[in-house]
């Protein structure tokens, strides 16, 4: 018995024909009968889709096999080549390449940073904490998975859509991409195709799918013409489960649809033109039954598809798929050397003969074909000859050297990219890093798209989140947006890319933290904590620790002299203490008369750090003589540490008055 399937046709039928005999709910009818119209409106350009993508399935991942007994996966085995016997069939399987290719380097993991959208202390604090709740649900959900699965789907049918919702088991929204685009409709308010104002999803579930999942038994039922079609009933209408289980019927598939669509929101209507409220609504119909219809006010009136095409056409709501320009290159491809495979069969596998002489009957005898390890008789004065065949020479090679040539215009996808490059390529880094460049600029409007879906998406969830989790709401709403930068696709772009960054952060045209937004660094401002204990371990860094020492030891010294001078100024009976920048203006002042130098970038550590000869009479100061003075002047010894572009150095200098004679002299 075929399997009939319970579809929207099918389906309300039934509820109209159920509602005339007052079996069925109005409302349950007007959700259906609505969804029918819909779908009706758009019915041919779905059917035409669904065909294509038909088409695409054949050459991705052929179904189909040769009946000859050398056959096998053929995506063109309709051909007779493939079912002749003696014939030469040839299928060249090579369209995956072009779909997973491109989506294998457009779903390269981006850069992606929270932005904030006011430059302050607040707001950039808010945007980390949104970040780092972005990156947490990001690698949660295995989000650059989802989208390299979305690129595949949408560079094999040219487009396809994420849908996301709230998983209460798991406490934060979830994402997942259609895969069978052949069975999402789309109703677009706006020609532009930017604005959806419903979509449907629809899959098939067998009776006993929709007897654990919705409670609904599927008993036979006869339509219009006669025939029989499941038909779904409550599983409350049977006393037992004996009496569901005899009317039960399993011949026949069930079409499930996921129903959203908008409506205005309860309340006043507008006394004048202007924007509508609305809110989100969503609709289960399962074969003949509505099992839900309810508002679902997390989405803020936002449909919950986000849909991705693989490249833009004006005008056409469908994505170019990879294989629309490559598929008559490949034909083409198959069939000449299908042909030039069966002329040389031919050619080989046949010998030609003739019977020459003067005597040489016109009509050859039974058995002179010559034989292996045989003797014939040809008779007297003839002889048996070898007849050559014609070989008609063409350039085969060259013409399908021309298809490959063309097929990489197409696609952009040269030899390094399809694992073909000669050896003196792959052994130049110029050479590779241009190939890869010239494709980067050919996909650079599909990865766009990508990105910019990214992006919807996360706004989506984002305000869903909000609106479910009340202890996020603040972070999430107003936090920032969500900025992607493409990522490098070869090593020496991210070589080049971390000295651009540190170029400019040494210039101090950037901040550190853009700087490791720029290479990739998830969470920058944990990554400074983590510097800051690995500068603070001595083990680690002890220049790094010793700089801060003595800086620490400047600025007690500094805030004692401050000290020591506002109690001078009150003992003298309030007197006037100077600010704190005047203060460090006077060191400054002093340190450079001491023996500093103004401008150098030399910090003098007070008590420390002094150039020898400029101190009175040319005493000794720093942190003290390395030997005693016993009468005269004697050669004193200083150790002196100097701070300059934040490295610490350490010197001992010797120091002794002009024209003092040495001891010992």
């Amino acid at each position: 018995m075929a399997l009939a399937v319970l579809d929207l046709h099918q389906a309300i039928e039934f509820s109209q024909r159920d509602l005339s005999q007052g079996t069925y709910q109005e409302d349950e009818y007007d959700i259906i009968a609505e969804l029918g119209r819909r779908r009706s409106m758009i019915d041919s350009e779905q059917q035409e889709f669904a065909a294509m993508c038909d088409r695409w399935d054949a050459l991705y991942y052929p179904g189909s096999m040769g009946i000859t007994a050398s056959g096998g996966a053929s995506h063109w085995a309709y051909h007779s080549s493939a079912k002749l016997p003696g014939r030469s069939h040839v299928s060249l399987n090579t369209p995956p390449i072009y779909v997973d290719i491109p989506a294998s380097l457009q779903a390269q993991p981006p850069i992606e940073n929270i932005v904030p959208l006011i430059d302050n202390d607040e707001s950039r604090a808010m945007a980390a904490m949104t970040e780092r709740l972005y990156m947490a649900w990001e690698r949660e959900i295995d989000l650059n998975f989802i989208g390299h699965r979305a690129c595949v789907v949408k560079g094999l049918y040219g487009r396809t859509a994420a849908k996301y919702w709230w998983d209460a088991d798991k406490g934060f929204p979830v994402v997942d991409v259609i895969d069978q685009p052949r069975h999402l409709w789309m109703g677009w308010g706006q020609s532009d195709y930017r604005q959806l104002d419903w979509v449907a999803y629809s899959h098939l579930i067998t009776p006993e799918t929709a007897l654990a999942e919705y409670g609904l038994v599927c008993v036979p039922q006869k339509n219009a013409d006669g025939e029989d079609y499941p038909y779904l009933v409550p599983y409350g209408t049977f006393a037992t489960w004996a009496d569901a289980r005899i009317a039960m019927w399993t011949f026949g598939h069930i079409e499930v649809t996921d129903y959203w669509y908008l409506q205005p929101k309860n309340g006043d209507m507008p006394t004048k033109f202007g924007r509508v409220p609305h809110d989100t609504w969503n609709a289960i119909i399962v074969g003949n039954r509505v099992v839900q219809n309810e508002m679902r006010s997390e989405y803020a009136g936002r449909i919950p598809y986000i849909p991705l095409f693989n490249s833009f056409i004006p005008g056409i709501p469908n994505g170019r798929p990879e294989l629309y320009d490559i598929e008559q290159l490949i034909r083409e491809k198959d069939e000449r050397i299908t042909s030039g495979s069966q002329l040389m069969h031919n050619i080989v596998n046949s010998q030609y003969w003739q019977l020459t002489g003067p005597d040489a009957p016109e009509a050859v005898p039974v058995g002179l074909r010559p034989k292996a390890n045989q003797v014939v008789a040809p008779g007297a004065g003839n002889r048996i000859e070898n007849i050559s065949p014609w070989m008609p020479e063409f350039q085969l090679e060259q013409f399908l050297t021309r298809l490959d040539r063309e097929m990489i215009d197409v696609s952009g996808l040269n030899d390094l990219l399809r694992g073909l490059a000669p050896a003196q390529v792959m052994s130049s880094s110029k050479a590779i890093n241009a190939l890869v460049a010239n494709y980067e600029t050919r996909m650079s409007m599909k990865r766009d798209l990508y990105y910019r879906w990214r992006r919807d998406v996360w706004e989506g969830v984002r305000d869903m989140w909000a609106e479910k989790d009340d202890g996020l709401s603040a972070i999430l709403k107003g936090s920032g947006r969500l900025d992607i930068e493409s990522p490098s696709l070869t090593p020496r772009d991210d070589m080049e890319t971390a000295q651009i960054a540190r170029t400019l952060v040494d210039g101090k045209l950037w901040s550190a933290i853009r700087g490791m937004d720029k290479v990739g660094v998830d969470d920058p401002e944990a990554e400074q904590n983590i510097i800051r204990e690995e500068q603070q371990d001595a083990a680690l860094n002890p220049a790094a620790v010793q700089v801060q020492a003595q800086l620490a030891a400047m600025l007690q010294q500094m805030g004692m002299n401050q000290q020591q001078m506002q109690g001078q100024a009150e003992a003298q009976g309030g007197g006037e203490v100077q600010p704190q920048g005047a203060q460090l203006a006077d060191l400054r002042a002093s340190m450079g008369a001491a023996g500093g130098v103004p401008g150098s970038g030399e910090t003098p550590v007070p008590g420390q750090e002094v150039q020898p000869g400029n101190t009175p009479e040319g005493q000794a100061v720093g942190a003290g003589p390395l030997g005693a003075e016993t009468g005269g002047p004697q050669p004193q010894g200083v150790a002196q540490t100097m701070i300059k572009g934040g490295e610490a150095t350490n010197r001992i200098l010797m120091q002794q008055q002009l024209g003092q004679q040495p001891p010992g002299a």
